[in-house]
């Protein structure tokens, strides 16, 4: 309550001059809010989408890698020494074991070299068992008794095993295994391939250099790690559990708490192998730079407030003036004189608002004009819209026939339509003139005509006369006789195979000129000649358009004739006054 008595007491001037700055201090904390979240929100946004980007670059990587590996044992299983030691296995022929050990020594070292990652290569046979004589072969463990058996014969198909101590080999490094089974054009049964990758150059692959201060790793689809991880936030999460549950939802980005803590989640899936590219940043993290950024906003609010302070005072200087002179204005005004305009020299505080007035009653007086102006180009307006539409039909019939024609290596009747078709948008379009000139609209609907009748072939043949010459420079609104021939077409022809034949003519007598459009097709009865008339067409150009817009540009001055019955024909005849030359020609 004192305050309102406070601003009770004030002058207008201060009473203007504390609501400015109100006004001013709510907009200035609203923006540097505002300001603040669509930042922190960007910022989350830009870091989450590089992430992810980063994340599909290394999955492409990785998949790359694995299919490579794959398209090097592919190669190894093709070769000779492998194809010859696979013919004694499905055999039984023991005799050749060593020669094929020593042709396949080659072969292992050959693929060792076109991938570095690999590790070891073993595969084992009815006749025996086959791997790079460099490596020591673990004879204390046999393949059928590990784990990669029990899982290749359970799945019966190429399988990736996640990291684990290489069993068949000395040394029981880590490794990564690729189990693959041999399908070749003769039977062969309990024969495996076991790749094994080295763990550590597989986890640098994975993990690269993202820039991003994301944790990058792969995981299987039970959630788990495919090799082991030292770092304590991924070994966490993947303990939680939380993990497998939200990568089954579609790929992107998540957040997700752990410990109290706010993390950011990417991951995208290999396309080789049933893994999943994941990587985890800490929220806060991402933000951090924000601190700067709500600092900078602190200093610009307060800066801004302090000098729209300052503008503030100067603007209550200039808006309030004597209220008398004003009100007289508006009296004129209320009495319709829009002549009345405020005048003030001095420099009080509503002098501006008085300005503005004046500035309100010339702008009125414009929009009256403009009112005014604006009835007269209704009409003209009226006419572009009723004739801003296009069959698609006949596009895509269009487009169709050529592209048969050119799968029929008819290039010449291609062109020839392309050129048409080109032409007719030139013509119907008209650089975006409504009117134009009657040779430019015989011109639209005479490749309109060469168009149908290369898309129906032998239907129909078509004539023009202009009786008169100096008929062709006769101003005309654009597309009026493409509707005619396209009802003599549709509808005319409809159940001809050859034979229709249109006639175009274009005759004058004194003060008007008539346009008449004849075919010899079926006809029509007096309810197909209302629907053609009255009612609204769902494609292309509907008649009763063309009508509107014919009256819409000569008034009454427009006539129409039409003579049909079933199985004589269509003669349309339209007859308009003329009009003067079309002075905007343009190709």
């Amino acid at each position: 309550m004192r305050s309102l008595d406070y601003l009770r007491r004030q002058s207008f001037r201060n009473k203007l001059k504390i609501a400015f700055l109100a006004v001013i201090l709510i907009s200035v904390l609203m923006t540097g809010g505002l300001s603040y979240y669509i930042s922190a929100v960007t910022l989350e946004k830009n870091a989450l989408k590089l992430t992810q980007d980063t994340v599909v670059r290394s999955t492409q990587i990785v998949d790359e890698k694995l299919n490579k590996l794959m398209l090097i044992m592919m190669t190894f299983m093709i070769s000779q020494p492998f194809y010859d030691m696979l013919k004694d296995a499905a055999s039984g022929d023991t005799s050749g074991y060593y020669t094929h050990l020593n042709d396949l020594d080659n072969v292992f070292s050959q693929a060792r070299i076109a991938e570095p990652l690999i590790q070891s290569i073993y595969v084992t046979t009815p006749i025996g068992e086959f791997y790079p004589s460099s490596m020591n072969r673990n004879r204390l463990t046999a393949f059928e008794d590990t784990f990669l058996y029990e899982r290749i014969e359970q799945e019966k198909k190429n399988l990736w095993v996640e990291g684990h101590e290489d069993m068949l080999f000395s040394g029981r490094e880590r490794v990564i295994s690729l189990i693959l089974e041999p399908i070749f054009d003769f039977p062969v049964s309990d024969v495996y391939i076991v790749v094994n990758i080295r763990e550590d150059g597989f986890r640098k692959l994975v993990q690269g250099d993202s820039g991003t201060g994301a944790s990058s790793f792969l995981l299987n689809a039970q959630g788990e790690t495919i090799y082991s991880v030292k770092e304590p936030l991924v070994r966490q999460a993947v303990d939680s559990g939380n993990l497998r549950d939200m990568m089954n939802r579609p790929e992107g980005s998540q957040s997700f708490e752990l410990n109290g803590k706010a993390y950011l989640l990417n991951y995208a899936r290999l396309g080789i192998a049933d893994w999943t590219m994941t990587t985890i940043q800490s929220q806060a993290g991402v933000l951090k730079d924000m601190v700067y950024v709500k600092w900078l906003i602190a200093g610009v609010a307060l800066a801004a407030f302090a000098v729209t302070t300052l503008i503030s005072g100067a603007l209550t200087r200039y808006l309030l003036k004597p209220l008398q002179g004003l009100l007289k204005v508006m009296k004129r005004v209320e009495n319709n004189d829009l002549s009345a305009r405020f005048e003030s020299g001095s420099g009080d505080e509503l002098a501006q608002v008085g300005f503005r007035f004046n500035r309100m009653l010339e702008q009125i007086v414009v929009l009256i004009e403009e009112v005014t102006e604006a009835q007269t180009h209704k009409r003209s307006a009226e006419i572009k819209a009723l004739s801003g539409q296009m069959d698609p039909h006949f596009l895509y019939n269009t487009l169709n026939t050529i592209y048969w024609k050119l799968n029929l290596q008819q290039v010449g009747p291609s062109q020839k339509m392309v050129m048409s078709l080109s032409r007719l948008f030139q013509l119907g379009l008209n650089n975006g003139q409504e009117i134009t000139t009657l040779s430019k609209e015989l011109e639209h609907v005479r490749q309109y005509l060469e168009l149908q009748s290369s898309c129906y072939e032998g239907l129909f043949s078509y004539e023009i006369h202009v009786r008169e010459p100096d008929l062709s420079v006769l101003s005309i609104p654009r597309i009026i006789l493409q509707p005619l021939v396209e009802n003599s077409i549709l509808h005319g022809f409809r159940d001809l195979v050859n034979g229709g034949r249109i006639e175009i003519e274009i005759a004058g007598d004194g003060e008007r000129w008539t346009l008449a459009v004849r075919d010899n097709g079926s006809g029509m009865d007096e309810d197909q000649v209302c629907a053609l008339f009255w009612r609204e067409s769902e494609k292309g150009y509907a008649v009763s358009n063309l009508i509107r817009r014919l009256q819409l540009y000569y008034g009454d001055g427009a006539e129409f004739h039409l003579d049909s019955a079933p199985e004589r024909g269509t003669e349309i005849r339209i007859s308009l006054p003329r009009k003067e030359e079309h002075s905007d020609e343009q190709s």
